[in-house]
């Protein structure tokens, strides 16, 4: 992916660099010096997993990075990132003729799922380039659904990375006043690590997280533990429920929420539950101001994740006005 984004995004900015860390920042520069410095920060990995194991007989054992939901991944197509390519399984599951009326409803442990790729011994799957430490993926692909929905694995956080670049390609043609930092960050999934670093060798003033989050309105999901819904618009973030409820920058979050109600753009407002690269942006140094914009998804950190293309559509639109409409003077300190 870091890869994927380095190639869309350096056709439309003046420079783009990887860090140590592993974030990629890409520099637009904007038409007046005295205007407002803004990163967008888009997270490049993804759930999935990890090779932890492989069985005399060719089974791999694996474990989990980041908060794949467990009773998603029996039965799925997982693929294995190995150096020579991606080695395609599926993850296995005891016969149903032999399945235990107590079985059938017990989700099984990570530590007792196996991936078969079709090897028969240890040293078939590591000829096929199956290592311990590597990282493994969902295989499964997209699909279309009815009203612009789409399902997909990894749509946390390819939208925002597909806003950001979107973003820059219109900027390129005709630049704003403020300068823009498009920035790719690394391991948000395990704990926003790499937004720990991004914004300390870039001279911002501001920073907003484009992301994903999850939304409600499902047969199985309680209004009142999520109230944002799919099609409704992107959600302007006054604040995260995670371990902590964080509250983010409310200059930045109502310099974003005016620009849709000024532009009539859909959009929806609250706290969303999880936590993003806003977090540990705002806590950078001094303090960035820092908010989250994002795409509501149903099912979230499965290999199904849904989402609407005109919440996408949304987003970019304000995003995209809001920058354009940010000079100097702009206002970013509580009192």
């Amino acid at each position: 992916m870091m890869r994927a984004f380095i190639d869309e995004i350096k056709l439309h900015v003046d420079d783009v660099h990887g860090t140590p860390r592993g974030n990629v920042i890409a520099t637009q520069t904007g038409t007046d010096p005295k205007a407002p410095k803004v990163a967008l920060v888009a997270h490049l990995d993804q759930i999935g997993f990890i090779v932890f194991n492989i069985d005399d007989t060719g089974f791999i054992r694996f474990r989990k990075i980041g908060g794949s939901v467990t009773r998603a991944i029996q039965g799925q197509h997982l693929q294995i990132l190995t150096e020579g390519g991606p080695v395609v399984g599926v993850v296995g599951m005891k016969p149903g003729h032999i399945t235990t009326p107590v079985e059938e409803h017990v989700i099984p442990l990570i530590e007792d799922m196996y991936i078969d790729i079709g090897a028969t011994s240890r040293d078939e799957a590591e000829a096929l380039g199956v290592r311990r430490g590597i990282p493994i993926t969902y295989a499964t692909t997209h699909v279309k659904l009815a009203n612009d929905l789409l399902a997909a694995p990894s749509i946390d956080d390819r939208t925002g990375c597909t806003a950001i670049i979107h973003i820059a390609k219109t900027f390129a043609k005709r630049r704003p006043r403020a300068t823009i930092y498009y920035i790719g960050s690394v391991e948000e999934e395990i704990g926003l690590r790499g937004a720990e670093t991004c914004l300390y060798d870039i001279d911002v003033d501001m920073a907003i997280a484009v992301d994903t989050f999850p939304a409600g309105y499902q047969p199985d999901v309680n209004m009142r533990d999520l109230f944002y819904e799919v099609g409704k618009g992107p959600g302007i973030h006054v604040g995260e429920l995670g371990e902590r409820v964080r509250i983010q920058s409310q200059q930045v979050h109502k310099w974003l929420r005016k620009t849709a109600e000024d532009h009539n753009i859909p959009h929806q407002v609250g706290i969303m539950s999880g936590g993003t690269d806003a977090m540990e942006m705002m806590q950078t140094r001094g303090g960035i101001p820092s908010a989250t914009i994002g795409i509501p998804r149903r099912y979230s950190h499965s290999p199904v994740e849904v989402f609407s293309t005109i919440d996408l559509k949304n987003l970019i639109k304000i995003l995209t006005e809001a920058i354009q409409g940010l000079g100097p003077g702009f206002n970013l300190t509580r009192v």
